[in-house]
């Protein structure tokens, strides 16, 4: 590369081949960036060490931009020393990530994807603006599902049906801007069974030994789960729906709760909605399966209830159904409640006196509006309650993974 060539303000470019002129494209580039970064450490040694402050301007003459000094002084103050500047990167990918504290790695992933200081620039802004839009979380209970899959006939493919459902599912939904995903298991053992370990009728006392195969297939669930990258999550001594309503209460964000069962409720919030189903119908014209999402908000739940047991409850919301599911008993899990009252009693009563406490104090006071029957059996009922609350009364305060993020 002849010299002489390059003249204050002025390149001779004349009879240069192509080789020649990339010659000295690369080197000038080079120089370029080699410059910003000397113009950088002259302000910072004439700021620091000279002690100018922010006259440092000084070191400069008047008639260059005091803009172009302060952003060299920054990005070479954000990048001091030899080994934190990467040769392969322009000085303008180093000044994209300057204000980052993983800037080093910022910009060495940066050369590793081959990035152009344009493409750099475009991709910070589109990681930003994926990490401040608004969050929202699926959280299924997977045992559930497999169960549910597994008894319907499924058997060994039930795993496989369930993860691959999921997989469409949250790839519909991140379309409507879904940003994050849980896929939540039972632990081995249950907390709650402790609690009846003196009863006659034991927490979930009604249900057989899991059969193997069923709780093969769970396991396989959660490895092709996490085989797509997402977070399974199980705490010891607790059930999904636990973290389900860990999730519904402590997230930063919009929940959704994949679940029909009825526990789930009690989880509903101007935050928190479910996902009781998804229905999928081939369309005739393109031939794609299009998804209907069957959501249930807490004013839903509140004014059309639910299918409890055999009868169709509504009129509870959400902070009331514990108080609801304890008086009235659930089968499913062997929660006896209040004998002899159903779901549309404990309905009937919670509305007319609020708690569990307040139907009980009406029934010590011989309330004419509960017949003698329901009174002896409120009555005899008052015994259990603290112990028949805590079981239909999901955890909220586990703690979560951060690695929710799709």
């Amino acid at each position: 590369m002849s010299r002489p060539r390059l003249r204050e303000v002025f390149l001779d470019t004349s009879n240069l081949n192509l080789e020649q002129l990339s010659n000295w494209g690369e080197e000038l580039c080079n120089q370029q960036r080699a410059v910003n970064f000397a113009i950088g450490d002259v302000a910072r040694y004439a700021k620091y060490v000279l002690k100018l402050g922010d006259n440092y301007s000084q070191a400069f003459p008047p008639w260059v931009s005091p803009g172009l000094i302060q952003r060299c002084e920054a990005v070479a103050s954000a990048f001091p020393r030899e080994e934190d500047r990467n040769p392969l990167a322009t000085w303008t990918v180093h000044a994209t990530h300057a204000k980052h504290p993983d800037r080093i790695a910022l910009v060495a992933a940066s050369v590793d994807a081959g990035r152009t200081s344009d493409e750099e620039r475009q991709h910070t802004k589109e990681v930003k603006d994926e990490t401040n839009k608004p969050r929202w979380l699926l959280a299924c209970d997977v045992n559930g599902h497999v169960n549910s899959h597994w008894h319907s006939g499924a058997g060994v493919e039930a795993a496989m049906q369930v993860s691959t459902w999921i997989v469409r599912l949250v790839e519909r939904l991140k379309e409507k801007g879904l940003t994050d995903f849980a896929a939540c298991f039972d632990a081995p053992n249950n907390h709650r069974k402790e609690l009846t370990k003196d009863w006659e009728d034991k927490y979930k006392g009604n249900r057989g030994p899991k059969d193997p195969q069923l709780f093969q297939q769970i396991q396989l669930a959660e490895t092709l789960l996490r085989g797509h990258g997402f977070a399974c999550v199980s705490v010891e001594g607790y059930e999904a729906d636990d973290l389900l309503a860990s999730f519904g209460k402590q997230f930063d964000g919009k929940v959704t709760i994949v679940s029909d069962d009825k526990d789930m409720r009690q989880c509903l919030s101007g935050k928190c909605n479910i996902l009781r189903d998804v229905t999928w119908e081939n369309d005739d014209f393109s031939g794609d399966f299009i998804p209907t999402y069957h959501w249930v908000t807490a004013k839903d739940h509140t004014e059309k209830g639910c299918q409890y047991c055999s009868a169709q409850v509504s009129g509870i919301p959400p902070e009331q159904w514990t108080e609801f599911q304890a008086l009235a008993g659930d089968a499913t899990d062997c929660v006896s409640g209040a004998a002899g009252i159903g779901p549309k009693i404990a309905s009937d009563l919670l509305q007319t006196f609020g708690t569990i406490e307040g139907a009980i104090k009406a029934a010590l006071l011989d309330d004419e509006r509960i017949k003698p029957a329901k009174r002896k059996a409120l009555i005899e009922f008052e015994a259990k309650v603290a112990v028949t609350r805590k079981l239909v009364t999901l955890v909220d305060t586990l703690t979560l993974p951060t690695t929710t993020r799709l």
